[in-house]
């Protein structure tokens, strides 16, 4: 558990750490450090709780994931006011066309 990767060209970093079992994060950063380390609190199959070496990109990014989850509860609203826009355009054009 724990283990990384991390390759980058210039300024931009990609970043490959096995959290747990056979999936990979992957995360792409032109804001930290190449090979930056720190520590991720991480829970096993016992409820403990032990620090883990991890990227400081995948730190960030979990701190931050607040914000990509308040998006993806609200996007369910967005996408019913856009069907519903479609709908009444749809009626729109048929009035429009059967006048013409």
């Amino acid at each position: 558990m724990g283990d990384s990767d991390s390759i980058f060209s210039g300024d931009i970093t990609v970043y490959k750490w096995k959290d747990r079992g056979v999936k990979c994060v992957t995360v792409v950063s032109n804001m930290h450090e190449f090979e930056k380390k720190t520590e991720v609190l991480r829970t096993d199959k016992t409820g403990s709780r032990q620090k883990v070496p991890g990227p400081q990109a995948i730190a960030d990014y979990n701190s931050c994931m607040g914000g990509v989850d308040h998006f993806d509860q609200l996007h369910a609203t967005y996408t019913v006011t856009w069907k519903s826009r479609r709908w009444w355009m749809d009626i729109f054009l048929f009035v429009g066309c059967s006048n013409c």
